[in-house]
């Protein structure tokens, strides 16, 4: 039996009742996030076109766009709304890929499940059920797949994503398999983003995940199917394009032991590799009390991947500045969080922030490198004008399993996200609806709170406040 099946089976078997407490309430927790950030997305100047160009698809108005006014197709659905969630950079990463799942799965399963009038618990089981497919194919993969260049919140999620979908619909394994057989020839996503270009690439990756796994379902339930064979046959994707996949990793304590804990929740706007620096930054200058102004410089000594991605001393636009080690930490000493307003008025092109930048270095270290990718380590020094050499390690970001973020953190980040889109009462309505999902007959009863009060969300202004709690 193929990898593909098996995961099929696990998908077609998975029931709420049977999943773990903490399981749920952590499934839970990270559909608030997404739902967040999605709304926050809509004000995204790239929301405009791509909003553009995908409402003027024709279909059936099945599915909400998460904060509009607008009503789609499935398919069409999923795409924006997937988009919306990554275009911030502010959606949930599993380290393993590294993978940016939860928009992508939530987006496909929300969408389908609206216009399949489905039942709570079965939306929830399929979200779940989606971060896991995910979870298992990248641990299968390892690192090779995302150091060869493939862009893994692309290539990996369009596999949750037709399974979420698929498993919304109610699908069998064997259509469940053909259904992630179709998908996985739709992969693809690849990282030159990182290099030249913007992450709106990033989020047209993450929402053509989302659309194919979504039409994969589609397809699948009309009676058309992929091969079994996509991730481990001979030309399958992880054959070809992650060498030395281990793919018995996808199957080892499959329904027992979920990989999806270790998914976590970004308490900053940022690329996930800053966030462990950033954390020791703010702890170090919350203990020492220093300035911007005081510090002579900083040096991060990482492990290669994260110099890659991150080591950019100089940038020139927002994409950038959310991906630079530099510039994060420069912002975060600086103005005292990094939040979506510091980022969307441009505070990283003011002259105290690029004067502190440019006293950042980025170093690699061999004794780091081999801790990766079961570790994402950082050490920091900060030396002070008066001569203080101050020092913290990390060896993972928070939010992951080891360091989550509070609930009460987790609906605060959904509150500055959502309520000035969807208005306070709206956004307080919605979380004690996700809360509740798992009574609710038919999910598509929440449409109306998905959507602003009165007014179209593409006039809303990003809330001012900054979520820190989960950096202290």
């Amino acid at each position: 039996m193929s990898i593909v099946a098996h995961l099929a089976e696990f998908v077609a078997g998975l029931r709420w009742e049977d999943v773990p407490g903490t399981m749920r309430d952590k499934l839970e927790d990270h559909v608030v996030d997404t739902l967040g950030v999605m709304c926050a997305g809509t004000t995204a100047d790239e929301s405009v076109p791509a909003i553009k160009a995908i409402a003027g698809w024709r279909g059936e108005a099945a599915s909400t766009v998460v904060a509009t006014n607008l009503r789609l197709p499935p398919a069409h659905a999923s795409f924006l709304n997937a988009f919306h969630g990554r275009i911030h950079s502010y959606d949930d990463t599993l380290e393993a890929g590294p993978i940016h799942p939860g928009s992508v799965i939530t987006a496909a399963a929300l969408a389908s499940a609206e216009a399949n009038k489905t039942c709570g618990t079965t939306l929830l089981a399929a979200i779940l059920a989606g971060y896991e497919v995910v979870a298992r194919i990248v641990a299968a993969f390892g690192s090779a797949h995302y150091a060869a260049g493939f862009h893994t919140t692309g290539t990996c999620n369009v596999f949750g994503a037709a399974a979420a979908a698929g498993k919304v619909r109610g699908l069998d394994p064997k259509a469940l398999t053909g259904a992630m057989g179709i998908a996985g020839g739709m992969a693809s996503g690849l990282r030159q983003y990182q290099i030249d270009g913007s992450i709106s690439d990033s989020a047209l990756n993450g929402a053509h995940a989302a659309l194919a796994g979504v039409l994969s379902a589609e397809l699948a339930a009309a009676g058309l199917a992929g091969p079994s064979g996509v991730l481990d046959g001979k030309f399958g994707l992880g054959t070809i394009t992650a060498p030395g996949a281990d793919f018995l990793n996808a199957l080892r304590g499959l329904g027992c032991d979920y990989l999806f804990a270790d998914t976590a929740i970004k308490p900053l706007p940022t690329c996930r590799f800053t966030h462990g620096p950033l954390q020791v930054l703010a702890r170090l200058q919350r203990e020492h009390a220093f300035a911007a102004r005081d510090v002579e410089r900083i040096e991060i000594i990482t492990f290669r991947r994260s110099i890659e991605v991150s080591d950019r001393p100089h940038v020139a636009s927002r994409s950038e500045a959310l991906l630079s080690h530099q510039t994060c930490a420069a912002l975060l000493l600086t103005c005292g969080t990094i939040d979506l307003a510091t980022l969307d008025r441009g505070a990283y092109r003011e002259a105290s922030v690029r004067d502190l930048a440019a006293r950042i270095s980025v170093v690699h270290s061999e004794e780091l490198e081999v801790q990766y990718p079961a570790a994402w380590p950082h050490r920091i020094g900060v030396l002070t004008r008066d001569g203080r050499m101050l020092q913290g390690f990390s060896r993972n970001p928070p939010g992951a399993a080891s360091d989550p973020i509070p609930r009460a953190a987790v609906e605060a980040k959904f509150h500055a996200n959502a309520s000035d889109i969807l208005g306070a009462a709206r956004a307080a309505s919605l979380l004690k609806a996700v809360r509740s999902l798992s009574a609710s007959p038919d999910v598509s009863s929440i449409a109306p709170l998905l959507q602003p009060e009165g007014r179209d969300a593409s006039s809303s202004r990003l809330p001012a406040s900054g979520i820190v709690a989960g950096m202290t």
